[in-house]
């Protein structure tokens, strides 16, 4: 990361900011976070220009302000709007500078922000079970068809974020007899590998990938070229998406617009709650740290779970 590509940073910023920029330091965020702050540092200045505001470090409270009023006006969701405040924050304590965010009109601001919002986000259709059982009976039998079933099923057992499924490594897997170890490292929740489970079905369809693309070490998802070879270019975290809206589309899922990369993980966590799995081995199995998101993912399957719909069933 330069410095979220802030226009006419004064040299003692760059200066500050230097050390930070360097390799060690970088790796203690993930890809995903270092892309943020660059989209948000563009968003500031960008934003900043069309005002006739510079946009070097440091900036007024009230510059921070109103900056975040224009993006909640331009329609960015509250969450988007309280990550571009995050890098405002995050890129002022790099410097040594006053952190305009942490000033009480700026908190305000985004107070007032998410009470006229809301704060409900728009959630990842589900790839469940069910959806992967409408894929694999449509999908067809080239080597991409089979890469894209083995991306699909191990990403559902690994509950795996797009960024997980793409850092995937032959190495990483261990062949049991019901199906295979994994180690993987969360990337937003440790820093350290840990081991997963996958069942029987993802173990032989990865195996089946591995082996028809002759990959024998090394990255397990790869980029395909339009002749249908194998490259030896990992696919990109927007690849995922892109592919599993492709094999929705060939599933004829209902839902096939709302699906992307996250929607292996909401499907995986519904189809474990609804297995009537305790939530301390689903927490475990996709690396949260709290039940929030379980209970967020199974909203849907908790209110037909619930004392109304219980109420009418027996009627």
């Amino acid at each position: 990361m330069s410095h979220a590509k802030f226009p006419a940073l004064p040299a003692h910023v760059q200066r500050q900011l230097n050390p930070w920029k360097g390799s060690s330091a970088r790796k203690g965020l993930s890809d995903e976070t270092l892309r943020a702050y660059r989209v948000d540092g563009d968003a500031f200045g960008n934003w900043a220009r069309s005002q006739g505001i510079a946009a070097a470090l440091p900036i007024s409270p009230d510059t921070a302000a109103a900056f975040l009023e224009a993006q909640s006006e331009a329609g960015l969701s509250v969450a988007t709007i309280r990550r571009r405040a995050a890098t405002l924050s995050k890129l002022h304590k790099l410097a040594d500078l006053p952190n305009p965010c942490a000033h009480q009109s700026v908190v305000m601001t985004l107070r007032g922000i998410a009470r006229t919002r809301g704060t409900d986000q728009r959630q990842a259709a589900a790839l469940t079970q069910r959806c992967a059982d409408k894929i694999r009976a449509r999908i067809g039998d080239r080597l991409k068809d089979c890469r894209d079933v083995a991306l699909m099923l191990v990403g559902r057992d690994l509950l795996a974020r797009s960024s997980e499924l793409v850092a995937l490594e032959v190495e990483h897997f261990t062949a049991t007899t019901d199906g295979a170890l994994v180690a993987m490292r969360r990337r937003k929740t440790s820093t350290e590998s840990h081991t997963y489970f996958i069942g029987s079905e993802a173990a032989a369809a990865v195996d089946e990938w591995l082996n028809r693309a002759r990959i024998k070490s090394g990255l397990v998802f790869r980029s395909m070229n339009k002749a249908g070879g194998v490259s030896d270019r990992a696919l990109c975290t927007r690849d995922i998406g892109r592919i599993l809206k492709a094999v929705a589309v060939t599933g004829c899922l209902e839902h096939r617009a709302a699906i992307s990369g996250h929607s292996l993980r909401v499907g995986m966590c519904q189809d474990l709650v609804a297995a009537d799995l305790d939530v301390a081995s689903i927490m475990q199995s996709g690396g949260w740290k709290s039940a929030r998101m379980v209970a967020r993912y199974s909203s849907k399957i908790a209110a037909r779970r619930g004392a109304v719909a219980k109420y009418h069933a027996k009627r």
